[in-house]
């Protein structure tokens, strides 16, 4: 009998071992491998609809720069830290048409899920819903872009280390062409009209890898240097 629960016991904390180091092993490549986020948007329609779960690789530009194409996962460039160390009170984050009593900002634990058009040290122009980069005659290439674009943008000069994204789903997407949220005072030494245009590089958590639900799907990175 004693032989039986030795057998048991060991049994258990053999089981008990597997589960921890199954634990421990998801945990790290969760944290430091990949990174899942839901699509609430219709933004980036068709590549991405909404409520479809997507899972992005943490490393993918450990060693290489983002791309031009790429669909990245990255904090909203107007993040709550930035905005408090310039404006304490947010007062410029109080929208009186949505009835707002106290600031509004960016949760910075949110995923945004867009595509990089411009990159650093670009120049990009929209111009009747037609991507030109740095005063090229030909419109970019867009076979990703849902339906027809509209609208005149820019032109917006790309900081270093930053990079210009727009949704595919152009006409619905809110974007590097509406993130101007500028500082109220043009006279402090923090205000700059394109701050908040760009996503800094430090702000990129992942490369799109696979929409996972529903169904399988490896994300189109549109490859400019082959097409």
């Amino acid at each position: 009998m004693n032989e039986k629960k030795t057998k048991i016991k060991k049994e258990l904390i053999s089981w008990a071992k597997i589960f921890a180091m199954a634990l421990v092993m998801a945990i790290i490549i969760t944290q430091f491998i990949i990174m899942k986020t839901e699509i609430v948007s219709g933004s980036m329609i068709p590549e991405l609809e909404i409520n479809d779960r997507v899972i992005g690789n943490r490393l993918a530009y450990l060693f290489s720069d983002p791309e031009r194409g790429d669909v990245i996962f990255f904090e909203y460039p107007l993040s709550w830290k930035e905005l408090d160390a310039i404006d304490p009170e947010l007062t410029y984050c109080i929208d009186p048409e949505l009835g707002d009593t106290e600031p509004r900002y960016h949760d910075e634990s949110d995923i945004y899920v867009k595509r990089i058009i411009g990159l650093p040290g670009d120049k990009v122009e929209i111009r009747k819903g037609k991507v030109y980069i740095n005063d090229s005659e030909t419109p970019l290439d867009e076979p990703y872009v849902n339906g027809k674009a509209k609208g005149n943008y820019g032109p917006y000069y790309v900081p270093e280390d930053c990079y210009f994204c727009l949704g595919d789903n152009r006409n619905i997407s809110s974007d590097a062409r509406e993130w101007d949220n500028f500082v109220d005072d043009p006279s402090s030494p923090d205000y700059d009209p394109d701050r908040f245009r760009f996503v800094h590089k430090d702000k990129i958590y992942a490369k799109a890898l696979l929409r996972v639900l529903p169904g399988l799907h490896w994300i189109d990175h549109y490859d400019y240097e082959k097409n």
